[in-house]
């Protein structure tokens, strides 16, 4: 049997900010593949920025994302990348007992 991989706690913390944010914008955007594809159409030009897998992985906390990636999200959650980025680093300085 394959041993279960274990995530950090914070990835996992940081991921349900994005996916609260995500969600926060609409009901339309409820999905990840309705929130890349809208977005992808009112932002991006129809082009893709971000497949649903890697969303999803980010939002599960099991990666992280490239800075290019951070901007493209952080316009798509229409959050000022700074802010978001404070957030993410007070839950990633956060120390656990």
């Amino acid at each position: 049997m394959a041993e279960r991989k274990k995530y950090d706690e914070k990835l996992k913390e940081i991921g349900k900010l994005l996916s609260i944010r995500r969600k926060a914008l609409g009901e339309q955007y409820k999905t990840r593949e309705q929130f890349i594809d809208l977005r992808a159409d009112e932002l991006f030009g129809g082009k893709a920025w971000i497949s649903p897998r890697h969303l999803a992985n980010i939002e599960l906390g099991k990666n992280w994302i490239s800075f290019e990636k951070f901007f493209d999200l952080a316009l798509a959650l229409e959050t000022d990348p700074l802010e978001l980025f404070e957030e993410i680093r007070k839950i990633y300085c956060m120390t656990t007992e």
